[in-house]
């Protein structure tokens, strides 16, 4: 897909865990293959497994492997930033931006039409902001973060927009016993933030396992929750789970599948999330919808694919599973 094309229906994708690649362009190779003969659209790659942003900077021959390797495949791309940036970080703030612009120009170079951008971490940046503070209440404090992150994003707009870009800002998994981890984990916060930055190369990634631990956790509506989103959907992550959050080793699987606990990332329809009466509430219209499941299920991506691609189609005919 060309710099700029608008994405005008629905393309179904699949992400590629950065442990399936893990800085190895022959592991990258193999994958893309496998992607190939399930037929998906788009494949979204994470920025963090390609070794191509080192110290803030993108690797020049690094980029043009990559390149020459992407070009031998018939994809649409989307791409995940590093997922330690942090654009609330102000101990290191201007690392923080050049990794970020890195990632947009890389964005461009390869295509993508969407960034995928994990926001509002505050945990060690509240530290520092106590020191400046005064008698703010923590409450003020964080809207203060919150603010910084508006403002940097609003600075990187131009380059978006001549990149072609979309931000897709990405709701976040509760991270029990961290208060104040994040304020992305609650949608409402999320929109909120969009809302702020207003601007229409800036939208929402809606992360369905993530939004439903929230809303299981939370004791919140699921379904009314990610209502909000519909606005400024631009970008879907979808995978599974039972909506059972845990308090520690929250990505080791082989300690918590047998009791389905945690962000499992899960072929849709081996968990409980109501995916149905989802997809009819957001009418996802011009989404990437990306399978984003762990290693130990990329074997099945044919049969998430399949699921997908019902659950689209159901849009269209106002057919069920």
């Amino acid at each position: 897909m060309s710099i700029g094309m608008v994405v005008k229906s629905n393309r179904i994708g699949i992400g590629i865990n950065v442990k399936l690649i893990n800085g190895s362009l022959t592991s990258l190779r193999k994958v893309l293959d496998k992607v190939e003969r399930v037929d998906f659209d788009v494949v979204e790659l994470p920025v963090h497994g390609l070794d191509v942003i080192v110290g803030g900077k993108i690797r020049r021959e690094r980029l043009k492997e990559i390149k020459r390797i992407l070009c031998d495949y018939p994809f649409t791309y989307s791409l995940h930033c590093p997922e330690r940036l942090n654009l609330m970080n102000l101990e290191n703030i201007e690392m923080e931006k050049r990794v970020f612009k890195s990632s947009i120009d890389f964005a461009y170079e390869i295509g993508a039409r969407v960034l995928v951008y994990h926001p509002g971490r505050y945990r060690s940046e509240i530290k520092m902001l106590l020191k400046s503070s005064g008698e703010k209440s923590m409450e003020e404090k964080l809207k203060d973060l919150r603010k910084i992150e508006q403002e940097i994003v609003r600075c990187f707009i131009p380059l978006l927009k001549d990149a072609g870009v979309i931000l897709a800002m990405e709701n976040a998994r509760p991270f029990l016993g961290e208060r104040n981890y994040t304020y992305a984990e609650d949608i409402g916060k999320l929109v909120d933030q969009v809302k702020e930055i207003d601007h229409k190369n800036v939208g929402i990634t809606l992360d369905f396992g993530h939004a439903y631990l929230y809303a299981t956790y939370s004791d919140k509506d699921f379904l009314e929750e990610i209502s909000m989103v519909r606005p400024y959907l631009r970008h879907i992550h979808i995978h599974d789970n039972f909506g059972y959050p845990c308090y520690f080793q929250e990505k080791d699987q082989n300690l918590l599948v047998a009791h389905g606990r945690g962000d499992m990332h899960m072929i849709p329809g081996w968990g409980r999330i109501p995916f149905q009466e989802a997809f009819r509430i957001l009418k996802p219209v011009g989404c990437f919808v990306v399978l984003e499941v762990r290693p130990r299920y990329f074997e099945y991506i044919s049969e998430g694919k399949s699921v997908l691609e019902i659950l689209l189609k159901g849009i269209e005919t106002g057919n069920t599973l």
